[in-house]
């Protein structure tokens, strides 16, 4: 990656393009290389070591030491000029676009999660979904061990053109009616979707950033073999095309970590 001068002056030409292709189903996903440091990562790392166990759960609470909370983890990365600059441009394009499509402008509000899976976890591994979000930073802080499946993210090849209120809501249901299969039967369904070129995996390392719009791109997470996995992800722009659905989803969930950790 290089230095914040060369992102600014290549974010800045792409910025009207990348207004007009966010949605394309060619281009799923932008990936910058090398913008997190080392030492930024251990900081966190370190601190998420420290806090209370938070392995295959979303981090919604501030833990011990109150760096590893996400929003905190996202504020301090944005004390970095690289990030801050890739994060301000993708919004900058993610807002344009969601202006056209719903013609208002959107709450600028992020939602901050961090997930920590490791290899006795398996409930958020293989759970295909469409974010209701129309933009997504996915931030690896950590890898798991080298494995065939180690967490990695599958984007689906086929993505939608156009969403409905209702096509929304019914794919909803869908979604969940196979993240609550058995995990075996999430899994099968994944590999034979790999075998049949349904999905591309997209090799993450930690130090990039990957942009996408979710709401478009069906995704889902393999499961952890090794190891633990740990991710940043920083969701903009709800169009509220699921009747309240996602965020009764999002606030049923909190309560069951919650009550999972006490």
């Amino acid at each position: 990656m290089g230095g914040p001068e060369e992102i600014q002056r290549d974010l800045t030409s792409e910025a009207a393009v990348c207004a007009k292709k966010f949605m394309r189903v060619d281009e799923p996903v932008k990936v910058y290389r090398q913008v997190i440091s080392e030492h930024h990562l251990g900081v966190i790392n370190a601190a998420i070591d420290r806090g209370e166990s938070s392995r295959g759960r979303e981090v919604l609470d501030t833990l011990p030491g109150g760096v590893c909370s996400p929003q905190a983890v996202a504020d301090l990365l944005r004390r970095i000029d690289a990030f801050r600059m890739i994060e301000n441009e993708a919004r900058r394009a993610a807002r344009l676009r969601a202006t056209q499509l719903v013609g208002r402008a959107l709450r600028e509000e992020p939602f901050h999660t961090m997930r920590c899976v490791g290899a006795a976890e398996h409930a958020h591994s293989h759970r295909r979904h469409f974010d209701s979000h129309l933009l997504t930073l996915l931030v690896p802080l950590q890898l798991a061990d080298p494995s065939r499946f180690n967490g990695d993210l599958l984007f689906y090849t086929k993505r939608r053109q156009s969403v409905s209120l209702l096509a929304n809501v019914a794919y909803k249901f869908w979604h969940g009616f196979l993240r609550n299969l058995p995990f075996a039967w999430r899994c099968a369904l994944t590999c034979r979707d790999m075998t049949r070129g349904r999905c591309e995996r997209v090799p993450c390392a930690v130090g990039n950033v990957y942009v996408f719009n979710g709401f478009v791109t069906q995704h889902c997470n393999l499961h952890v073999e090794s190891g633990e996995r740990r991710s940043l992800l920083i969701h903009y722009y709800d169009p509220g095309l699921s009747m309240g659905l996602s965020v009764a989803i999002r606030t049923v969930r909190g309560m069951r970590d919650r009550l999972h950790r006490a």
